[in-house]
């Protein structure tokens, strides 16, 4: 079995000059991947697969979406959403999962988060070209 592996964010700072070129644009500028002639629980059960294959936890499931992540060990990551007393920071990534016509369609989002002592859950998207990328590259191979 092929491992495709999906880098979670581990926190990319950087000006636009250092970034890569998108390797596919998309209308919702996020990743995204169609999957013609499979059922939503074809493409949810290659998801989990895929998050468990790169060492992430499956953290939520529905029957339309799926978040997985793990912890992140970025001192720049805590200081940007947590502090001393919150929890380590997260980074995170949620497939949506939708019907369109006979395919199925799966956009990602990603974000790094911690939860502070009071209970609010601060949270920072990671939108850079590396990280839309990686994601990319993990649907564009993904086998439901």
């Amino acid at each position: 079995m092929k491992k495709t592996l999906i880098l979670i964010p581990l926190i990319a700072i950087s000006g636009c000059a250092n970034q890569p070129q998108l390797i596919k644009k998309t209308l919702s500028g996020k990743p995204e991947g169609v999957y013609a002639g499979k059922t939503k629980g074809q493409v949810k059960d290659a998801l989990v697969a895929l998050c468990n294959n790169a060492g992430l936890t499956v953290t939520e499931s529905t029957d339309s979406y799926i978040i997985c992540g793990k912890q992140n060990d970025s001192v720049l990551a805590q200081m940007l959403v947590g502090n001393a007393y919150s929890t380590p920071a997260m980074s995170k990534v949620r497939f949506t999962i939708s019907q369109i016509d006979n395919s199925q369609k799966v956009w990602a989002d990603m974000w790094i988060e911690s939860q502070m002592p009071g209970g609010q859950v601060n949270q920072m998207p990671t939108n850079s070209n590396t990280d839309r990328n990686s994601v990319q590259k993990a649907l564009d191979n993904l086998k439901p």
